[in-house]
């Protein structure tokens, strides 16, 4: 066994601090920055998985959204809204609709008026009103024709009043009934029109 003595044991413990120094360096200079790439890269793939889950997830409703868009053409196909070139024939062509529903239903029709379009959200309603005057049960036909007729309109205003009978000795005559309707139907998106 050797007997080290003062100088070569020096030499020794400041060999090994060097490589100690050295091995720290290459761990804060190459390992760290190494471990910290690393680590944002997986962070990155996890972010881009997520990214890929929610557009996987957004690309597996397209069947959904294609049968909605294709229900939604559907029904601007079948007639549930008001349709024409512009505001004026469509008013037109509800009050002619109506009259021939109120006809229809046995009532008879006094006037018609075209009443300003309204919106409600993002709907347009176009709308008239008529005065028809009939029998009760005229009047309620002609009041069920309207709301359950395609396109769909509704009733938002009704003022109803008993009118007068004239009848003659002997013959009873079920009494007429007087009635104004706010009658509207919602105008199809200029987007949509045939």
């Amino acid at each position: 066994m050797k007997v080290l003595n003062g100088a070569h044991l020096r030499r020794r413990i400041f060999f090994v601090l060097g490589n100690l120094a050295v091995c720290g360096l290459i761990i804060v200079g190459l390992v760290l920055p190494l471990n910290t790439l690393f680590a944002g890269r997986d962070s990155y793939i996890a972010d881009q998985r997520q990214m890929l889950a929610r557009l996987q997830a957004i690309a597996a409703q397209a069947p959904n959204v294609s049968a909605i868009a294709s229900d939604t053409t559907a029904q601007l196909q079948g007639g549930e809204f008001l349709a024409g070139p512009n505001e004026n024939v469509i008013s037109a062509e509800l009050q002619n609709r109506l009259k021939a529903i109120a006809e229809g239903a046995g009532a008879r029709s006094r006037a018609t008026q075209a009443l300003p379009q309204k919106t409600i959200g993002q709907i347009k309603y176009s709308g008239s009103r008529i005065e028809i005057y009939g029998p009760l049960q005229s009047i309620q036909r002609a009041v069920y024709a309207i709301e359950s007729a395609k396109p769909y309109l509704f009733i938002m205003g009704a003022s109803i009043k008993a009118g007068s009978s004239m009848s003659r000795p002997g013959v009873q005559e079920e009494p007429t009934i007087q009635a104004q309707l706010e009658v509207f139907g919602a105008v199809q998106g200029k987007g949509h029109e045939r």
